[in-house]
């Protein structure tokens, strides 16, 4: 059953007539920038934000440093937004980050990576890997501990975060004590079935995130772990993991399947199933009323593993 305020969002805002011409890609990131106004509500306070550069292979990556107002040592969560590889910004997931930060009780460094179809797979991999790296070598004078760290992501962002971990597995470098991956895109065949369950009606449809995948993709094989985690032979020697699904989401059984992999092969993983939940719902605290409740049993899940990593 979908939560109220969902339901009503589904009916209004979100309610776009069956005979309508599909949005263009500017118009698809213009609406990616205007949600938040809508749907967001007041931003939260921290205690500073800094808009920074990181080095990558294409060029400076741009990257915004939110840290919280706590004395305690802090924990350095990288985050990679959500958009289908082809929207969003850091100014899309201000919000979010600002909330994340208060409540995870970490310094969160948000990645502007490189959107497609202008650069394809791996251009937003890569940048997130380059934003990792400046991450983890700058981390003490970012604010943090320079002893925990995280990567997380929502949708596309999760994708990223869960390919970045299989590289850094693949070249032998050091892992995030944590992966948090917030309703992860992870199979680009979109074969599960929740993609046919909830293929319309629901926020993101089916062939839309169909055309994400295309646009990101460009070609690549399919069964790439790098561009489908799901596809990676095995799942072990992975940071341990928080997974949050929404419950009538596309992206719902590449999450849940993830999931379970993860724990069949020793990886410690919790998952937070946010019941009457749909894709994006985290970004709508101004609108959804239990969009908070369920941010903070993901953050407590995401405190419990890093409290139990430290150093």
């Amino acid at each position: 059953m979908l939560d109220p305020d969902i339901r009503r969002l589904l009916d209004t805002v979100f309610d776009v007539p069956p005979d309508s011409a599909a949005p263009s890609i500017e118009e698809l990131r213009a609406a990616a920038e205007e949600a938040p106004k809508l749907l967001g509500g007041e931003p939260e306070i921290v205690a500073s934000i800094r808009d920074l550069h990181a080095p990558g292979s294409a060029g400076a990556i741009p990257v915004r440093v939110y840290r919280p107002a706590l004395a305690a040592p802090l924990p350095l969560v990288l985050f990679a937004h959500g958009g289908g590889w082809v929207v969003g910004s850091l100014a899309s997931h201000d919000k979010l980050c600002r909330i994340l930060a208060n409540r995870l009780g970490a310094v969160v460094v948000a990645v502007d990576y490189r959107l497609a179809p202008e650069h394809v797979y791996p251009a937003a991999l890569d940048d997130v890997e380059a934003a990792w790296r400046w991450a983890r070598a700058e981390a003490r004078s970012l604010g943090a501990d320079g002893e925990r760290f995280a990567v997380a992501g929502d949708s596309s962002g999760g994708n990223l975060a869960a390919a970045l971990t299989l590289r850094l597995r693949a070249q032998g470098a050091a892992q995030p004590d944590l992966q948090l991956l917030l309703y992860p895109a992870l199979d680009a065949t979109c074969s599960h079935a929740s993609y046919r369950e909830f293929s319309e009606g629901y926020n993101l449809s089916g062939a839309q995130m169909a055309q994400y995948w295309d646009l990101y993709c460009a070609g690549a094989a399919p069964d790439a772990p790098e561009l489908s985690p799901l596809a990676a032979a095995h799942l072990s020697e992975l940071p341990p993991a928080v997974v949050a699904l929404a419950a009538a989401d596309v992206l719902r059984d590449d999450g849940r399947e993830y999931a379970r992999r993860l724990e069949a092969a020793g990886v410690p993983t919790r998952v937070v199933d946010c019941a009457g939940m749909i894709h994006g719902f985290l970004r709508w605290t101004g609108e959804v009323a239990a969009a908070p409740v369920w941010i903070d049993a993901i953050a407590a899940a995401a405190r419990e593993l890093l409290v139990s990593r430290r150093v």
